[in-house]
């Protein structure tokens, strides 16, 4: 069995979870924030989420992809917007 985390919310409530791979999830799904803190089992210091390197850096790159893919969906509904106007003009 993994390692057990106990993390706090800005806001004070507490969660404890089974393992790393939940605390990735979570924050894949955005109930987690890099500004709420994690301690293992029997440990008594809490850290910051985004203290943590891979969090931090997976976070980075999940809101990259974020801004790749709404810049694509932009691109490419601006290539169709024209098009569209395009095919107007060419029936008038």
């Amino acid at each position: 069995m993994g390692v057990r985390y106990h993390i706090r919310s800005k806001g004070g409530e507490e969660l404890e979870v089974a393992d790393g791979k939940q605390v990735i999830r979570l924050l894949r799904q955005h109930f987690l924030d890099l500004d709420d803190e994690i301690r293992r089992e029997g440990q008594e210091k809490w850290r910051r989420l985004g203290d943590i390197p891979e969090y931090a850096s997976m976070m980075r790159a999940e809101r990259l992809d974020a801004r790749r893919f709404t810049t694509v969906f932009m691109i490419t509904g601006m290539i169709a917007l024209i098009a569209m106007i395009v095919a107007i003009l060419i029936r008038l």
